[in-house]
């Protein structure tokens, strides 16, 4: 897992970013928004963060320097923020837009409102970036940027394989790819080829792994940041499919078609197949699917193909006949929006034998049918509301819920069902604060996680429920998944700079890392260093 290609840990340590508290300055307007301003010109940069330490990045302070090469800004300059465009679309990527008058910038703080973290660069860092300039009245195109761990710290640098935003621009609202129609891309005094080259770094380490799933052959993959997924062999090794853009995937679906053997959605209405024994995931054309992510496709060939859209609080699930270029018309909305009683809203997807079902944290279960195209809807025990919902290879579905007012913890309740909801059964947790629904084994054993506030543990039941045992200590911010071969996988949520996958042959009793983001030679020249000192 180590690149020979970033030499030296004094390199490494030079150009991570700290942590930083905001300063004030001016925010650049919208030209979508509010047009053009007399003697300012607008200007486009994205970014793509490979961690899980923030939800991504909402604004970006850059210093002004009116006099090019200037080593500092000058008393009094003025400094500007860009502001995330399209807000509701992209978990990792955002892109920024904005009005700046001529001049000289770097880039110097990124925050995420969302976490309220902030990573203020320091001088090696934005050396390494470069500085761009603003001049006449042409619209700025300065490609995307790349934010990856290191361990504990963090890399910033420029993408070389999107040195522009041409192809994200039709991915957003139609007026941000008006004003940047035939720009070029390339403003910057250290170019993104000749930059370290942070974005190989990064590719070689994804972070995360989302809608984890088991094929017929053995193999398991995984959604995962950069635009890849994660592929593990039948032997434990873990290797990498990737598309052609950055864009995080959010999930991924086995399928049998004669092009196509796993279809991927994600970001930015990111639709990518991969053929059988193919080494590259291929975009497949959305047809007239609007801005948006795409968080879940299910379907086939015969009854027509399904996907989950998320533009902000909207959910939609829409429905074409084709997959290429589809006509996708509107099955199904919902509304994610946060409720100061309730808070946040989940939504959950899953597939079934005959189709598929989903729900969101208000309920109810709705199911579809691919043969008949007709609803049936499930109503949530006691309707309460839901807190998290798993649905084991055996066919049990598990769900965790809530008398509601955002109430979890002691009064959150757990019940299984085999039926699709039509029937469910009380399950009684082993912890007083009950944190995870039930997941069943191939072999019938059931596990639950727990001990939120003391040493996390996994408990087994062989008598569906009735009567628990611990298992072993577990950690905490890990989540399994069992699959139909009796594997089960876990992965945390890289929440501290390191991301490992996990694997256990024994029901959970004991676990391997298969795959890390931990660099350790980068580790172990940090300790000789700090040794030296």
């Amino acid at each position: 897992m180590n690149l020979p290609f970033l030499r030296g840990a004094a390199r490494l340590l030079a150009l991570s970013a700290t942590a930083a508290v905001t300063g004030c300055t001016t925010m650049a307007t919208d030209p979508a928004k509010t047009g053009p301003v007399a003697g300012q010109v607008p200007v486009i940069l994205s970014i793509t963060s490979n961690t899980g330490q923030v939800r991504g990045t909402d604004l970006i302070h850059l210093a002004r320097f009116d006099t090019p090469g200037a080593a500092t800004a000058a008393a009094g300059s003025q400094s500007y923020t860009l502001r995330r465009v399209a807000a509701g679309i992209g978990r990792d990527t955002a892109a920024f837009v904005g009005n700046l008058p001529p001049g000289e910038y770097e880039l110097t703080q990124f925050l995420d409102l969302g976490t309220h973290k902030s990573l203020r660069l320091g001088d090696s860092q934005r050396a390494a970036l470069g500085r761009f300039t603003v001049a006449g009245s042409a619209a700025v195109d300065l490609g995307r940027v790349i934010i990856t761990p290191l361990n504990e710290k963090v890399l910033v640098g420029h993408s070389t394989s999107l040195p522009s935003n041409r192809a994200l621009l039709p991915r957003l609202p139609a007026d941000y790819a008006r004003l940047f129609a035939g720009t070029a891309g390339q403003a910057w005094s250290v170019a993104p080829e000749a930059a370290l080259p942070v974005e190989r770094y990064a590719l070689n380490r994804p972070v995360g792994a989302d809608c984890v799933t088991e094929l017929a052959d053995g193999r398991v993959v995984a959604a995962s940041r950069l635009g890849a997924l994660l592929v593990r062999a039948t032997d434990g090794r873990w290797s990498a499919l990737r598309g052609p853009s950055l864009e995080s995937l959010l999930c991924v679906s086995p399928v049998a078609l004669p092009d196509a053997d796993l279809l991927a959605v994600g970001e930015y209405g990111t639709l990518l197949r991969h053929a059988p024994n193919g080494d590259k995931l291929i975009p497949v054309d959305t047809g007239n699917l609007p801005p948006g992510d795409l968080v879940r496709i299910e379907g086939s060939a015969g009854a027509g193909w399904y996907v989950a859209h998320r533009d902000g609080s909207a959910l939609t699930i829409f429905r074409s006949d084709r997959l290429e270029a589809g006509d996708w018309q509107v099955v199904a909305r919902e509304s994610l929006a946060f409720s100061f009683w309730h808070g946040g809203v989940g939504f959950w997807m899953w597939p079934t034998k005959d189709g598929f079902g989903y729900s969101t944290s208000a309920g109810p279960l709705r199911f579809l049918d691919f043969a008949t195209r007709q609803w049936r809807e499930r109503a949530l025990p006691d309707n309460r509301r839901l807190i998290d919902i798993r649905h084991s290879p055996t066919g049990l579905l598990s769900v965790l819920t809530s008398p509601g007012g955002g109430m979890g913890g002691i009064f959150a309740k757990v019940h299984t069902s085999l039926d699709g909801g039509e029937h469910w059964t009380a399950i009684e947790s082993p912890f007083k604060v009950v944190i995870s629904p039930v997941t069943q084994l191939a072999n019938g054993t059931m596990l639950m996680y727990g001990g939120a506030m003391t040493q996390a543990e996994l408990q087994s039941s062989t008598d569906n429920g009735k009567t628990w045992s611990r298992l072993a200590d577990y950690q905490h911010g890990q989540v399994f998944h069992a699959l139909k071969s009796g594997l089960l996988v876990d992965a945390d949520l890289g929440q501290f700079g390191i991301f490992d996958l996990r694997s256990s042959g024994d029901g959970g009793r004991h676990w391997k890392i298969e795959y890390t983001t931990f660099d350790r030679a980068f580790y172990e020249q940090q300790k000789a260093r700090d040794g030296k000192k």
